[in-house]
């Protein structure tokens, strides 16, 4: 993974972030996005949500820069165990719609987007992503 790409990702995140809304936004994307998705939040404390995808955000990227026995990499195992069909049950497709309808909040939320920063954002997700879906 080019460093460059970790770190045009979390500049990126940052600026998101300092608008309370970027998080909401994605949400209110995702649970449009299907009904099957719908169904799956809707008993979801948002409040709740929103800071555990932050904070899932910045191990996906700290896992993206590390070894895979690494500590972020358990985390990102303990997470896909969580998302797994024993759990939460989050089919590996919706991961797709998961990663187009945060790209569409970057977007959105983000004075900086560019080509450059939508691909830094899936190259560093999708390692962590490929582990959610690998766990399923």
């Amino acid at each position: 993974m080019p460093s460059g790409s970790v770190e045009t990702f979390r500049a990126s995140l940052g600026r998101c972030l300092a608008t309370p809304s970027f998080l909401h936004s994605f949400y209110d994307r995702l649970i449009e996005s299907s009904e099957e998705v719908r169904e799956k939040f809707k008993n979801t404390e948002f409040a709740r949500q929103t800071r555990i995808l932050t904070d899932s955000l910045y191990i996906m990227a700290v896992a993206a820069e590390s070894k895979g026995d690494s500590v972020p990499w358990r985390e990102m195992d303990r997470l896909a165990a969580r998302h797994s069909r024993t759990e939460l049950d989050i089919r590996p497709e919706l991961y797709d719609a998961w990663l187009e309808c945060l790209l569409m909040a970057v977007k959105q939320f983000d004075p900086e987007f560019t080509p450059e920063v939508e691909k830094a954002w899936r190259e560093v997700l999708a390692p962590g992503i490929e582990r959610l879906r690998s766990k399923y």
